[in-house]
């Protein structure tokens, strides 16, 4: 129906008049009203995350000194560097806050960005309601525009929230506008981003997976360029480069800003471009055709679904496993050197060994939190089938409905423990290779042992599926819950009853004489009754579909 307009707007307010953007404020009223909810998550946890760390850093250091030797430490070390960027001013509660979050706030305002857009074009044109929105007098890039301008207001609304919120708690205007604007920025460069991969793309999946890769890449070519020699140049090849050199509460040089708003204006006309030369509802990239006969069972229509997801995050797991490996054999002169960062990411552990092997629990979460992403995706790829009635379909043949998710969630369940172990191995390997002498078996043993919090984040999953699927997204945010709980709540001193709440925090290690199992095996039991209560639910409940 594209290019074909009823003689009725089906939105109000919108322009008679045949431009390009005709629309585009009506569209955004309606984009406004159906994200508000889904936006204020990301604009609460992004915008009000960095007031924690800037409010407990006075009981963080009883010394300046303190302060100062971390810095020294830090600063020298590539593993830092590559996860949270240069340490350049500890001293200051600003300049440690813009260390500790600059990375995770601008990596999650992309993301943001990314899902706002492809969520109002390539998603709607794949679930039909671009059509009807298209059916009204709507310019050509509307819809796109409208999209872009909603994730570039819920960028401006982060870096207010940001400056306000540590201006409130103590800090600077500058320092704290700085690390606001460095989040807005990577929102305002990856909304144009989204944009184009959602021309490119068939799928919002498709469209999604591009973007993030993009913003992966990003990330990896920022932290090679901070711990490499001569490698600076780096930075300046991707737009988290350029949000990293605003360098809150030191620098605060708002001029990347710039390279940042004419890479998403950029990238935003040339999204343009491409939606003007292709057919409504295809992508620049043809998807695959399917196989000639079809398949038979629900396991291998199963595997069929999402044998390419397998396989992507399966080189996701031993790349980054790899990587982190590499990286985990520089710890030693750290570890040595600043007894701070001991107590900092150790705690009681003592031999060097102990303490390596404790910055490689680290990098273990990380991967088990790529692999808690793989199980929720998973459970909510099954129900996208039924939202876009293709259960319906498979349901109206002698098929009962537990053997129809079933195949779903073995998936869900071996394919993150199958990344954790490759990812383990890898990182054990590469580490070996490099001189290290970490055991492959205990980093494997360590990586098996956060599956059962995988399994609790895709339990989760299943049951918001089966008994409440309207707020199944809610898994997403008990997932970053569980990350940012993890990673900087023993740094922020959070209370002990707090941390137990993430299964990510109970995972013993494995070196310990003594290890403390009865955690894991109470999160293995959580997740079997939430399992058993998401199918209950599934079987009885009627269908949903757009």
């Amino acid at each position: 129906m594209n290019g074909a307009h009823a003689a009725r707007a089906p939105l109000s307010g919108i322009s008679v008049t045949g431009t390009p953007l005709t629309g585009t404020l009506a569209l955004l009223r309606h984009a406004v009203r159906l994200d508000r909810w889904k936006l204020l998550p990301w604009l609460l946890v992004i915008g009000i995350f960095p007031t924690v760390s800037y409010s407990v850093y006075g009981s963080l250091f009883s010394t300046p000194l303190e302060a100062k030797a971390l810095q020294l430490s830090l600063g020298t070390n590539p593993a830092f560097s590559l996860l949270f960027g240069p340490a350049t001013d500890l001293g200051t509660a600003a300049g440690f806050t813009a260390w500790r979050v600059q990375m995770f706030g601008m990596f999650f305002a992309a993301l943001m960005a990314v899902f706002t857009v492809t969520r109002h074009t390539r998603a709607a044109e794949e679930s039909g309601r671009a059509e009807l929105l298209d059916s009204g007098v709507v310019g050509r890039h509307a819809r796109l525009a409208s999209a872009v301008v909603l994730a570039w207001l819920a960028s401006a609304a982060v870096t207010v929230l940001v400056g306000v919120a540590l201006m409130v708690a103590g800090s600077a205007p500058a320092p704290a506008f700085a690390l606001g604007g460095a989040f807005g920025g990577m929102g305002l460069a990856f909304a144009g981003v989204a944009a184009v991969t959602a021309q490119l793309g068939s799928t919002g999946r498709t469209a999604n997976t591009l973007a993030a890769t993009v913003l992966g890449v990003g990330y990896l070519l920022r932290g090679l360029g901070d711990t490499l020699d001569d490698s600076r140049w780096l930075l300046w090849t991707n737009p988290m480069g350029w949000a990293e050199e605003i360098r809150p509460a030191s620098e605060n040089d708002l001029r990347p800003l710039l390279l940042l708003l004419a890479a998403a204006l950029a990238l935003t006309l040339l999204a343009a471009w491409l939606e003007s030369r292709r057919d409504f509802g295809a992508g620049l990239i043809a998807s695959r055709g399917g196989p000639a006969r079809g398949t038979l069972g629900t396991w291998r229509l199963t595997a069929r679904l999402n044998r390419g997801a397998f396989w992507t995050w399966g080189v996701v797991f031993v790349a980054l496993g790899s990587v982190y490996g590499l990286v985990a054999t520089t710890m030693s002169g750290i570890f040595n050197d600043n007894p701070f960062v001991k107590q900092m990411i150790a705690f009681r552990l003592a031999t060097e060994e102990q303490l390596l092997f404790a910055f490689v629990e680290v990098l273990l979460l990380v991967l088990a939190f790529i692999g808690g992403v793989f199980g929720i995706q998973v459970i909510l790829r099954f129900h996208t089938e039924e939202d876009e009635g293709r259960a319906e379909w498979m349901l109206s043949a002698p098929l009962a409905r537990l053997s129809y998710v079933m195949p779903t969630v073995v998936l869900a369940a071996l394919g993150p423990a199958v990344g954790m172990a490759a990812g383990s191995a890898a990182l054990a390997t590469s580490a070996r290779l490099a001189g290290s002498e970490l055991d492959t078996a205990q980093v494997v043993f360590q990586g098996l042992a956060e599956v059962p919090a995988l399994w609790l984040a895709a339990a989760v999953a299943l049951f918001l599926v089966g008994l409440a699927p309207r707020v199944r997204a809610g898994a997403w945010l008990l997932l970053v819950y569980w990350l940012l709980l993890t990673m900087f709540g023993p740094v922020l001193k959070a209370p002990d009853w707090l941390l137990s709440t993430s299964p990510f925090h109970v995972v013993p290690n494995v070196l310990e004489s003594n290890p403390d199992w009865l955690p894991v095996l109470w999160t293995t039991l959580l997740a079997a009754a939430l399992l058993l209560a998401g199918l209950a639910g599934y079987r009885r409940r009627d269908l949903m579909s757009r």
